[in-house]
């Protein structure tokens, strides 16, 4: 019987891995190894953002110019071209680059993740099979997310992270020389309402923007990343939450809308950015924060691959690129400057935010259910009056969590006048004690805890370094854990829970 092209299509795994392994190259390598790398090089401050601007700057270029490539009409070759671009700037990364050197390789990393995700969901349908369409775009995505969250990728080195995504992009190299052919071109599911596709570009936007702005934000506050994303339990977690909401958008798209999903993706959103206005809800937060972006990375991947109202594939193309620059490059950046300048979410944006993505199917709604979506406003304003008449008469003190209980007793204990906050650039600090740290962290702590001499070793980055118990024990008795250290004992403090919180906060640092 001879083999025909519907069969060399398969169960769609093709689309799986490589939906997987652009995530994974996109979350592990281009946000955190690559960072991480430039800090042990003291790329800091403003050389930091040269380079970051350099890689969005190649990003919206390829994402904006991928659809109009004549000279090399294949996908295929062009997802090779792709992979092999992002597996060379991964592999570049192990070098000891200086600023240049750092621009050129952020600049091959934008160029090909450009290249790479537009091709990819301009021609998913090659690799997507012959059902299931959604299903497959949804194992994607959370297969994806539940790779980054494996504990000892997400807490490796760069350079073993950086290997880890070079690898992969080998591995989808391979993947493209499978023989298939594509699907025809009619909906992936049936009866599903149409967005249109400015409204559709608006939201997404919104919703890359709060995305990276939490993201920075959660990453950059030692109290917040303590709450989210510390611990294996933790990281555990997340992963399955990113699968379940993948999974969950991908039964939603089929019985609801993408207005409905971009709609719940925001409310994960709205209350994680609201819980991290308390360090003490991070953990509240962090079962919102994952659901939220599982939801529409399912649907940026699937609405300009599968559910965009194009009439061909270079138009496909041409708005997949123009989501890709202008809500991921654009919004992206966006929402990382929100998170360095203002270092939480202003409720306002917010709004704002909702508005953009909530406010046409409220008026669908208010066209049909007047009088219910009346009578639910007033409850919501009369609830929210009263919440702030009665605040206002009998105002909530915020609880502080164990770090930031720990941190008042860091500074009560006078441990700065021993210990620095602060890894020096350009100086044996960074092989001593970890990367350099970022001027803009330091000056969100209150008070800045720099320190203007060491006697003991630095302790910005001691939570990657010592455990919880090895901490404890030197507390009761330095001299014994470390050689020679004329460190007092510090195990009165172990009488209350001083000292048990010394150590969560010390633990955070990291």
């Amino acid at each position: 019987m001879p083999d025909t092209g519907v069969k060399r299509q398969g169960s769609g795994w093709r689309a799986v891995c490589l939906i997987a392994i652009t995530y994974v190259y996109f979350l592990i390598f281009a946000q955190f190894a690559f960072l991480k790398r430039l800090a042990v090089l003291g790329i800091v401050d403003d050389h930091l953002k040269a380079v970051m601007g350099t890689m969005a700057g190649g990003g919206i270029l390829f994402s904006l110019l991928t659809p109009r490539l004549k000279l090399c009409p294949s996908p295929n070759l062009r997802l090779r071209i792709a992979l092999a671009v992002s597996a060379i700037a991964a592999a570049l990364i192990l070098l000891p680059l200086g600023l240049a050197a750092s621009i050129v390789v952020a600049f091959l990393i934008g160029c090909g993740l450009g290249l790479l995700t537009v091709t990819l969901v301009t021609c998913l349908r090659l690799w997507l099979g012959v059902s299931h369409h959604l299903l497959m775009v949804g194992l994607g995505t959370g297969i994806g997310y539940l790779i980054c969250n494996f504990p000892a990728l997400f807490t490796a080195t760069p350079q073993i992270q950086a290997l880890t995504v070079a690898v992969l992009c080998v591995a989808g190299i391979g993947i493209t020389f499978t023989r298939v052919s594509p699907v025809p071109e009619e909906p992936a599911v049936s009866g599903q309402t149409t967005v249109p596709f400015v409204r559709s570009l608006a939201c997404f936007t919104a919703l890359v923007w709060l995305d990276s702005a939490a993201f920075f934000i959660i990453q950059n506050t030692p109290e917040l990343k303590a709450g989210t994303w510390e611990g294996e339990v933790h990281l555990w977690v997340n992963g399955l939450l990113h699968l379940s909401a993948a999974l969950a958008a991908v039964w939603l798209l089929r019985r609801r809308s993408l207005s409905f999903l971009l709609s719940l993706s925001f409310f994960g959103f709205a209350c994680a950015c609201l819980l991290l206005l308390d360090p003490g809800r991070a953990l509240a937060a962090s079962a919102f924060y994952p659901a939220g972006v599982s939801l529409y990375s399912v649907a940026l991947v699937a609405y300009p691959s599968l559910l965009s109202p194009a009439s061909s594939e270079e138009e496909r193309g041409k708005r997949a690129g123009w989501i890709y620059a202008i809500a991921g490059w654009f919004g992206s950046a966006m929402g990382i400057g929100m998170g360095q300048n203002l270092g939480r979410v202003p409720p306002a944006f917010v709004v704002a935010a909702g508005a953009v993505i909530l406010l046409p199917p409220l008026l669908a709604l208010l066209r049909r259910r007047r009088r219910e979506v009346f009578g639910v406003a007033t409850v919501l304003l009369v609830a929210v009056g009263m919440d702030l008449v009665i605040t206002s008469i009998h105002p909530v003190e915020r609880q502080m969590s164990r770090a930031e209980r720990g941190r008042q007793v860091y500074v009560a204990e006078g441990c700065i006048s021993c210990h620095s906050q602060f890894v020096r650039p350009n100086t044996p600090d960074v092989a001593m004690w970890g990367p350099v740290t970022a001027v803009e962290k330091i000056r969100g702590g209150h008070p800045p805890l720099i320190g203007n001499r060491r006697q003991g070793p630095d302790l910005a980055e001691v939570g990657s370094r010592r455990s919880a118990l090895w901490l404890k024990a030197h507390f009761y008795d330095p001299a014994e854990i470390s050689h020679d250290s004329f460190m007092p004992s510090y195990g009165y403090l172990f009488r209350d829970q001083r000292g048990d919180e010394l150590v969560t906060y010390l633990e955070s640092l990291r």
